[in-house]
Formats: C-alpha cells, sequence, structure tokens
C-alpha cells in the first residue's frame, strides 16, 4: 500500500485499537476485522496492537500487517502466534527486558520509540548499547506537538545517518496540528507516519486526515480506496458505539451540506470556492438543505434537482414561507415537504 510523495514511499502506521476503550473479545472480535479490514482497504500498512488484542481477538487477518506493542518479556509468547513486521518498544523499558527477552527479540526488528525531548540521550555512550543489543531498524519520534521546518529535515536525516535506522513521526494533535506536522515531516524525509482513525479523539494525528491530506495538497499517490471512508466510519461506530461529530473534518456526516445563498451560488459557480476536493473522492455526496437562510437561488436549484417546474411560482411568497415553516420546524424543509409547499405556490394554475 503506503503513499509515494516525490517518488518517496511513506508506510502509514495505525494504532487506533490500542487507545479504544472497547470489548474486544467474542462475541464482538469480527467488528475489530471489520474495521482492521477496512483500514488496510483505506492504505494503512501496519496495524499496530500490543499483547492484550494479539490474545482476545479471535483470528486477526493474516492478509493484513501487524506490529507488536511490547511492554513487559511476558509479552513475548505473542510471537509464537503471528508474525510481526516490526516489535515497538519504548525507549524508556527497553533496558528492563531480561537476558532471556533479550535474546528472543534478537531476530526481530526493532522500533525504538522515543519522546522528542529525549532524543539527545541517544547519542550518550550508554544509549549505544541498545543498538547493540536489539536489531533497532526504525526510530519513532513521539509526542511532537510543534514543528521547526528549518531543523527537523536535519534531524531527521541526522537518525538515519547516525544510527542507519529509518524515522517514524508520531505526532501529538494537543494543538490540533498533528495533521500538518505530519505531512511536513513526509516531505522532510520520514519513513513511516503513526496515525489513529478519528484522532482527535485519541490525541493523534487523525489517519482519515493524513491520508486526504497528502493526496489533495501534496499530490501524493496513495495506493489505497478513500471512497471506503464511510464504510470505515460506520465500523468504528459499530464497534466503539460512538457517533463521529457531524462536522469531523473528512469523516463528518454534514460536511458536504450547505444552505445559504452564497455558499449556493459558489459551489453551483465553481465547487472549489468552497470546497477542497470533491465529495466523491471520499465516497460522500453533496447535499443541498432548504431552511430559513436559503435564498431565490438556492431553492431554484434544488426545485430543479427535484424535477419541479418552478417558471409560473411565485418565488418570493414561497421564500417566506420557506422561512416561515422552517422555523416552526426548528430544522430543515425535507424534500418531499418542499414538493408539496411549492404546489400551492404556482400562479399557473
Amino acid at each position: 500500500m503506503s503513499i509515494l510523495l516525490e517518488e518517496s514511499k511513506k508506510l502509514i502506521i495505525d494504532r487506533t485499537l490500542i487507545h479504544m476503550n472497547i470489548d474486544i473479545q467474542a462475541p464482538h472480535s469480527y467488528k475489530v476485522v471489520k474495521f482492521l479490514k477496512l483500514l488496510y482497504g483505506l492504505g494503512v500498512d501496519l496495524i499496530e496492537i500490543n499483547s492484550d488484542i494479539a490474545s482476545n481477538v479471535k483470528e486477526l487477518p493474516e492478509d493484513l500487517n501487524y506490529m507488536l506493542r511490547m511492554n513487559k518479556d511476558s509479552d513475548i509468547f505473542c510471537l509464537n502466534k503471528y508474525k510481526f513486521d516490526y516489535i515497538v518498544i519504548e525507549y524508556n523499558q527497553i533496558l528492563n527486558f531480561s537476558c532471556k527477552g533479550v535474546s528472543k527479540l534478537k531476530n526481530n526488528k526493532v522500533m525504538l520509540e522515543i519522546d522528542i525531548e529525549n532524543l539527545d540521550e541517544l547519542y550518550l555512550d550508554e544509549s549505544n548499547k541498545i543498538f547493540s543489543m536489539f536489531n533497532i531498524k526504525c526510530i519513532r519520534i513521539k509526542n511532537i506537538s510543534k514543528y521547526n521546518l528549518k531543523s527537523f529535515t536535519s534531524l531527521i536525516m541526522d537518525l538515519k545517518t547516525n544510527f542507519l535506522v529509518k524515522v517514524d513521526i508520531c505526532a501529538d494533535n494537543k494543538f490540533y496540528m498533528g495533521t500538518a506536522i505530519t505531512m511536513e515531516a513526509c516531505v522532510d524525509g520520514a519513513d513511516f507516519i503513526t496515525t489513529t482513525f478519528n484522532g482527535e479523539k485519541y490525541g493523534y494525528t487523525p489517519l482519515e486526515e493524513i491520508i486526504v491530506a497528502l493526496k489533495v495538497i501534496k499530490k501524493g499517490i496513495l495506493h489505497g480506496n478513500l471512497k471506503l471512508l464511510p464504510a470505515a466510519s460506520g465500523a468504528y461506530t459499530e464497534l466503539t458505539g460512538e457517533a463521529i461529530y457531524n462536522m469531523k473534518p473528512v469523516l463528518g456526516e454534514d460536511i458536504f451540506k450547505y444552505e445559504s445563498g452564497i455558499h449556493v451560488d459558489g459551489i453551483a459557480k465553481d465547487s472549489k470556492t468552497y470546497e477542497p476536493y470533491e465529495p466523491k473522492e471520499i465516497g460522500k455526496e453533496r447535499k443541498m438543505l432548504i431552511g430559513k437562510h436559503s435564498g431565490r437561488k438556492a431553492v431554484m436549484v434544488k426545485l430543479k434537482e427535484l424535477n419541479v417546474d418552478y417558471t409560473f411560482i411565485n418565488m418570493e411568497a414561497f421564500l417566506s414561507e420557506i422561512r416561515v415553516n422552517s422555523i416552526k420546524l426548528k430544522r430543515n424543509i425535507l424534500d418531499y415537504e418542499l414538493i408539496e409547499m411549492s404546489k400551492g405556490f404556482n400562479n399557473f394554475y
């Protein structure tokens, strides 16, 4: 899968399952499997899981690639159940593994996770011991909440050169900059990006935002199907029991709904005035709502959409009635209601 950005491959890691507060045991594990397959279809390359997930999900799909997050020696038993592309170990925990644990991990590729504030410690002699004990192939930098455009290119290159590793960026979204940080890190040489679906909830880069941003803004080539996003949203809600905010970027049900006259006119003339990409690109449809804010142009466009001839409709009186009814109902006017209302304002009869 992956994303090609200026002919450079960027691998996508999703760690949503680790942060979900859900029952992953049977009979609910089929929901997990459904969700993971949709993530893979969207373009995710690696699914990060922990020992609880590996133990409790009845059967993880074999055609997906996984990373095992290890916190203690006993997590090693999971290595016998699944084949993992990477073992993720936090920097402050890696030296706590027993000699037996270190021995069993010798042939596994390790992703070393370290806080950006602790990066200097990697260059100390004591820390070099880690690279002789473990097969560290990638360094994940976490808790990046700000991004220095001038220094991160050299930082990423320096890590690659000094430790002969790939670099993963795991941005912190506390300032709602996770997507921007991750996008720039891709341009600056990062090999992996770590995300979560509906990422704002978990404090990480939202998967759905970064894959759309890299495709639309950076013109990246995504080897995944963005039209699966609505299905993935549904699977996420089914799994967690939590509805996604209706105006959530990319995922929200209402992001392509519009009502005001200026908005309608702009969409009619050039949809890019208000929309950075076409709704169909992410499996959605544009929908015009008629209500108290609607003007003549919006109503005419909507009636045409509903195959209603408005040539002889007293539009001023009709608009007034629409506003009155919308305020009274405290909602928009539904399509069938609009059709029925229009009959009473047709001056042809």
